[in-house]
């Protein structure tokens, strides 16, 4: 009994450690096909310089290309002025600390202790598409908890459920 609570606790610890909330904003009476072209505008890292792991340089390149992927599977071009859309980006980690009670049944043999504590890293990107207006078409916000390996991985990710829905037909209420 007391394997299968400690199995349990491991999945629900490492199912945390990994868990995305993606929020995605739009018009959904927009239509998406109307733009052929976008091109990238304010790009900001907003990490403390004693918390990166990672370059600003190299964070940007992921976010670039895995944005460039999905509008491009989309039919959309980057185009380098004039384009029908300006992506602008921010993204930005900290460093967060969880504190919690285990209870009885969560202590280690022998232990007294009650409480855990967990260090790890929320990252955060928002990802805005605005249109030829400047007016918001499209925001992706994501938060997420972070590991130090897989960030990469973990960019795609995000932009590749953000823009899940970009592009398809608006579906029209019947009267």
């Amino acid at each position: 009994m007391r394997g299968l609570l400690c199995l349990w606790i491991v999945v629900l610890a490492s199912h945390a450690l990994n868990a995305q909330e993606i929020k995605v904003e739009f018009d959904k009476t927009r239509d998406f096909t109307q733009y052929r072209t976008f091109s990238f505008g304010e790009e900001e890292v907003i990490t403390p310089k004693d918390q990166k792991q990672v370059s600003d340089e190299e964070i940007k390149k992921w976010i670039v290309n895995a944005i460039t992927k999905e509008l491009t599977l989309k039919g959309l071009q980057q185009a380098d002025s004039s384009a029908d859309l300006m992506v602008s980006y921010v993204v930005g980690t900290l460093s967060r600390s969880d504190m919690g009670n285990l209870g009885p049944m969560g202590m280690a043999p022998g232990s007294t202790e009650r409480t855990f504590i967990r260090d790890y890293q929320q990252g955060s990107l928002i990802i805005d598409l605005n249109d030829k207006k400047d007016f918001l078409v499209w925001r992706i916000n994501s938060t997420t908890n972070m590991t130090s390996a897989g960030g990469e991985r973990l960019v795609e990710q995000i932009v590749q459920r953000g823009f899940k829905q970009f592009g398809k037909p608006v579906k029209k209420k019947k009267k």
